[in-house]
Parts: structure tokens; C-alpha cells; sequence
């Protein structure tokens, strides 16, 4: 098995068509559909359905896709390792982080980072944590930012711990904005975003719903659909108390809602930092606690 024939593999994916692929690539035809068909030989099977226009893969190809997809993201990662070696660039920090953490820590580390260490290289992926830890434990990612689940520190070397909280959160102008001791069942008498924080905390939320006598319908949305959505309406959304002052929201007070939501920072077992990777923890250390809620 061959670099060049995950290229191709990859190109017929992306490219829905194997014309299309060659040209990306440019090969011909015939040379494209040759490390296809060798690739196929050494997997034992077929990776496309080709009687369709877009080509789509078999249940095989569907299979192999990830791995194929990670396989050449590494040699492009080793690849650029050692372009940076030879070009002699202080250094490179590689973070994976969730989209949350890169809403309402990232900008301001970024910020300070750069201006600390302007010959540094500072590349940052987003993804949701169990991408994150897939980065690190790929070669992908150096540090990893994620939700704190044993099953993640099972598998890689806590660096920093990161403790906030999750709170009910809504618009500065909402009837409950001002309100104090609010009861958690008058929360599901307005329309609810509950975002997916993972399978923990969306338990919690189901249990608190079927607690309420009669909850209005849930709405499940992504982050970057919920801040909108929530700042301009009536609804109620949860997220970390960090997030609320950066998206302009505001915490609800509601002494019955208590979800402990902590992230860590994380980097591979037995792996010893660099300087500057160490520098890069020690900014999001001094970000975090310059930035406590008041």
C-alpha cells in the first residue's frame, strides 16, 4: 500500500468522479484507476459502488475512508515537521480544541501567544472533544483541549485542569434575566435549546424535564446555532459560565441546576513538552484565571 494510492482513493471521495479525481492529481485516467484497482488488490475488496454518478463508496470504502483520511494527514503533519526544521522556525505549538473553548478562551491565548512568540507557528484545529483526543492520539495534535471524561484521561497525560460549571443562560433582556431563585421547573415554560455537551449532561437535562409537570418541546442544536437563536428570543439555553459573558448572555439564577463542567488540557502518555508547547499551557493558565467570573 502506497501514498500515492490513499492520494487517489481520497481524490475519487472528494471529487465524487474519477475524471475529476485524475485532474486534481494530475494523472491521466487509466494511471488513477490503476492505484485504485492495486489499492483495492492489497485490501482484498472493492472500495467503490462505480455505477453511480456522484461514484460512492462501498460499505468497505466507507470503512477505510477514516483511516485513509488520518494515514495522509499524518505524513502531511511529518512532513511539515520537518519543512519547519529546515527552514529553521522557532518552533511550532499543533492544538486541537472544542468549539466551545475556542469561542471564549482561544482568541484571547492566541492573542498573548503570538505577541510573545512572533517567530512561533501556532496551528489550532476545532472539533468536539472525542475529535480533539483523536488528534492528539494520532500525531495530529500535540496538546488537546476536551471535556474532562475518564474515558479521555484514560488515554492521554492530563497537563491543566480547567473547572467551570454549567448554567442556565439567556438573553439580557429576558422576564427571567433579573429574576433570583428561580425554580428549575419554570425553565421549561419557555422554549429550551439544549446543546449536546455530551451524553452525561444531556441525561441530566432529560431527567430534570421529566421532572417538570409540563415541559415544552426540546430543541437540540448545535452551539453555533444556539447563541443566535438564544439572543434574540425568548428562550432558555445551558452553557459553561465562562461562555455567557463572551456571547452576550447572562446567567439565570437557579439554585436547583448544578453540572460541573471541567476541561483539561492534554497531550500524549510519556510525551514531554517543549518549551514552547509548555509556554502555550502556561498561557492558557494565566488566560483561565485572569478571566474568573465575577
Amino acid at each position: 500500500m502506497e501514498i500515492g494510492q490513499l492520494e487517489a482513493f481520497l481524490a475519487v471521495v472528494y471529487e465524487g468522479s474519477f475524471t475529476r479525481a485524475a485532474e486534481r492529481l494530475n494523472l491521466t485516467q487509466p494511471s488513477l484507476s490503476a492505484r485504485i484497482h492495486q489499492l483495492e488488490q492489497d485490501l482484498h475488496g472493492t472500495l467503490f459502488q462505480r455505477n453511480t454518478r456522484p461514484v460512492s463508496l462501498t460499505r468497505m470504502g466507507e470503512v477505510f475512508l477514516d483511516y485513509a483520511e488520518r494515514a495522509v494527514g499524518i505524513l502531511e503533519a511529518g512532513q511539515e515537521a520537518v519543512r519547519s526544521e529546515q527552514l529553521g522556525i522557532a518552533g511550532r505549538v499543533t492544538v486541537c480544541c472544542p468549539f466551545s473553548l475556542a469561542t471564549y478562551l482561544m482568541p484571547e491565548v492566541v492573542q498573548r501567544f503570538s505577541q510573545a512568540y512572533p517567530l512561533a507557528e501556532l496551528y489550532i484545529e476545532v472539533g468536539h472533544s472525542d475529535f480533539a483526543v483523536a488528534q492528539l492520539s494520532d500525531g495530529m495534535a500535540n496538546l488537546a483541549l476536551a471535556a474532562a471524561f475518564p474515558r479521555f484521561l484514560e488515554r492521554t497525560h492530563p497537563i491543566l485542569h480547567l473547572r467551570d460549571e454549567m448554567v442556565a443562560a439567556a438573553n439580557a433582556n429576558h422576564r427571567l434575566a433579573r429574576a433570583s431563585g428561580i425554580p428549575i421547573n419554570r425553565l421549561w415554560q419557555y422554549q429550551v435549546l439544549i446543546i449536546h455537551w455530551g451524553h452525561a449532561f444531556t441525561a441530566y437535562v432529560d431527567s430534570l424535564r421529566e421532572l417538570a409537570e409540563m415541559p415544552g418541546a426540546a430543541i437540540r442544536v448545535p452551539l453555533a446555532i444556539a447563541l443566535p437563536m438564544v439572543q434574540g428570543s425568548e428562550m432558555v439555553t445551558f452553557v459553561p459560565r465562562r461562555l455567557t459573558a463572551v456571547s452576550g448572555l447572562v446567567e439565570l439564577d437557579v439554585p436547583e441546576f448544578q453540572f460541573s463542567w471541567n476541561t483539561v488540557l492534554l497531550t500524549r502518555p510519556g510525551r514531554a513538552l517543549t518549551a514552547l508547547e509548555q509556554a502555550f499551557v502556561d498561557m492558557v493558565a494565566t488566560v483561565w484565571h485572569s478571566s474568573e467570573p465575577g
